[in-house]
């Protein structure tokens, strides 16, 4: 687990010197305590940011609650706040240090996280009791530090309004059925329906039939036109081709996109190369 103070070097111009320092030592000194007291082991350190190591993910989840539970109720005033990344897997322990994969991706989703944010791997979330899990929502899908495959990490949800929030209106990963529910996007190419999953990303359209997953075998598609990523719990619709892609809302208004990038919201349809009246056949819909 890294834990860092986040805000902390716009806290010593604000507060000066001493009294940024005192505050910035109180906060790791109570996150060193939080990981004792939940067994874990304080390995190092740095900066304004602490690495630790567990027996287990539960542990290290427990802790990472328990530390963003006392920032917000101590930090607030100082304008700064906290943000944890957690990996589970083997690692070496040498000289007191720890070192491996597992400790590169902890750090790599510690610096996704944003300020009040934990951010874990697949490997915590598949040795979590269904207790945590239940407020695990998938984040994004990321390569972690040499790494070719991307993987799928997750926000461990921790505060009361978003526990609520995830109760409500995310349901338990380890219900399958309802998960693909919650998480699928539809596409639909004539009479070819495609149900895409956010471990199916990049999702690949064009027309080389070599380079991608969906072929569009029309002279104003590029070879490899555009791809369907899956980030930050969202469908983002990337172009990379020469002569763009419209994606139509469900009110018919669209957005022309070359070399850009949007977010895929509700349904709509999508002119991949030529706008909605001039699609045909080609014409790519879409359901969230």
């Amino acid at each position: 687990m890294f834990a860092d103070v986040s805000g902390s070097s716009a806290l010593y111009k604000r507060a000066g010197n001493e009294q940024a320092k005192a505050i910035v030592d109180n906060v790791l000194n109570f996150m060193a305590a939080l990981t004792i007291v939940h067994n874990g082991e304080v390995v190092k350190t740095i900066g304004d940011e602490i690495m630790a190591r567990f027996e287990h993910s539960e542990e290290a989840c427990e802790t990472a609650i328990a530390i963003q539970q006392r920032c917000l109720k101590e930090l607030q005033q100082h304008r700064i706040a906290v943000r944890i990344g957690i990996a589970f897997g083997p690692a070496i322990l040498k000289h007191k240090d720890v070192f491996g994969d597992t400790v590169n991706d902890a750090a790599c989703v510690a610096h996704i996280a944003r300020a009040g944010q934990i951010v874990v791997t697949q490997s915590v979330v598949n040795n979590l009791s269904p207790a945590l899990l239940h407020h695990c929502q998938m984040f994004d899908r990321i390569n972690t530090k040499g790494d070719t495959d991307k993987t799928t990490i997750y926000r461990l949800l921790w505060e009361p309004s978003q526990q609520d929030h995830r109760a409500t209106q995310m349901l338990p990963l380890q219900d399958i059925t309802h998960f693909v529910e919650k998480f699928q996007l539809r596409l639909q190419l004539a009479d070819q329906e495609i149900i895409l999953l956010p471990e199916q990303t990049p999702f690949r359209i064009g027309r080389d039939p070599d380079r991608v997953h969906l072929h569009i075998n029309q002279e104003l598609v590029s070879r490899d036109h555009c791809h369907i990523d899956f980030r930050r719990g969202k469908y983002v619709l990337v172009d990379h081709s020469t002569n763009g892609t419209y994606v139509y809302g469900a009110d018919d208004s669209f957005i022309y996109l070359r070399r850009e990038e949007l977010p895929l919201q509700g349904s709509g349809k999508i002119g991949i190369g030529q706008p909605l009246a001039k699609a045909g056949l080609w014409l790519l819909s879409y359901t969230l």
